[in-house]
């Protein structure tokens, strides 16, 4: 099985909202995960060769939003997921970190052919949004995860976050 480190940003605006993008794979290409066929997630992706986490931090999110990261925060977070391909299987170690930045509109002009087809929109979420629908949401259980970093609660170490549940969070 193929490993591929990966960049997650926790992007929260002067209201408290985080912003997540919706994905439609179309089909469930997470391992243990049938149901996960559309989801939000955070903005990031893989490092590309020799790139250091902070840099795939600034590269993904402007590609991905045309936002500009103003300071990057802490690592909060690790977790790992599992996709599958027909010809592959994909173990994405990913690092989620607090980022601002600075003021912009978003344009996710920079994205990738397949991240094209995958895209459908950038939404700034309220925690409470967040709670209250039935979306799903990566890594599961993000609105709980969200209201101690919200409330100034930065852990001194990143936290490994549990691996699917058969339920949504």
């Amino acid at each position: 099985m193929r490993v591929c480190d990966t960049v997650r940003l926790l992007v929260i605006d002067q209201l408290q909202r985080v912003l997540l993008i919706n994905i439609d794979d179309g089909i469930s290409l997470h391992e243990n995960r049938p149901d996960l066929l559309a989801y939000w997630v955070t903005p990031g992706g893989g490092l590309e060769a020799n790139e250091s986490f902070e840099d795939a931090a600034g590269r993904e999110l402007c590609e991905e939003t045309g936002l500009r990261i103003e300071s990057l925060g802490p690592w909060v977070w690790s977790y790992e997921r599992v996709l599958r391909f027909p010809d592959e299987r994909l173990r994405l170690r990913e690092r989620f970190y607090l980022a601002s930045v600075a003021p912009g509109d978003i344009n996710p002009t920079g994205l990738l052919s397949y991240e094209q087809q995958t895209h459908r929109a950038l939404r700034w979420w309220s925690l409470p949004e967040m709670a209250q629908s039935d979306a799903l949401f990566l890594p599961p259980d993000l609105p709980r995860l969200l209201g101690p970093l919200l409330d100034g609660d930065i852990p001194d170490a990143p936290i490994m976050l549990p691996a699917y549940t058969s339920h949504h969070g």
